[in-house]
């Protein structure tokens, strides 16, 4: 027979542990596609306010772009209004600072928590995914106000953002209501 015994070897070491500031770095680049989104529609939506009786032509490659970032922040949305945190997305290097840093250390643990895409700990939110829940709702609030407001001005394109948002909030406003009693 042969002896099946269990290594007691440490556990290999992960992806992130490997990667110095790989959370900042994922940190970041949420930032610059929230930015990039919210860019790309309050350009949209300066061109529709200032369309007089046709909907502006966008380039197809813009509204494609912003479509794609729509989806994702639209899902992310979707999905993390309402959620609990997972202490399998905290940042346990980043907590430690937080709790031992003060004065400069302590200024310098703030900037990298603002920028890590992990929370510090479970009761912690992370800032970068925050940003973007809030600017998502801001941006799609403004293209719906912009679709209310221009409905023969809005392209069809821009007008699905709009309608998918509305979606979310009927949802959100269902499932608040239904917990609620």
């Amino acid at each position: 027979m042969t002896d099946l015994t269990v290594s007691s070897a440490p556990p290999a070491a992960t992806v992130a542990s490997k990667i110095a500031g790989l959370s900042v770095l994922k940190g970041l680049m949420l930032y610059g596609a929230i930015l990039t989104f919210g860019g790309l529609y309050a350009y949209f939506i300066v061109e529709i306010f200032s369309a007089k009786s046709a909907p502006p032509r966008f380039d197809a490659t813009m509204v494609s772009a912003a479509a794609a970032l729509a989806g994702v922040l639209g899902s992310a949305f979707a999905l993390e209004v309402g959620t609990t945190s997972d202490q399998s997305t905290t940042n346990a290097a980043l907590n430690d600072e937080l709790e031992r840093a003060s004065g400069k250390q302590l200024a310098l643990a703030r900037v990298w928590q603002a920028l890590s895409l992990d929370a510090s700990n479970p009761q912690s939110a992370s800032w970068p995914k925050t940003f973007g829940i809030w600017a998502y709702a801001a941006v799609a609030s403004a293209v719906a106000v912009t679709y209310v407001l221009n409905p023969n001005q809005t392209p069809q394109t821009i007008k699905a953002l709009a309608i998918a948002f509305g979606g979310y909030v009927i949802a959100l406003v269902t499932a608040a209501y239904r917990s609620a009693g």
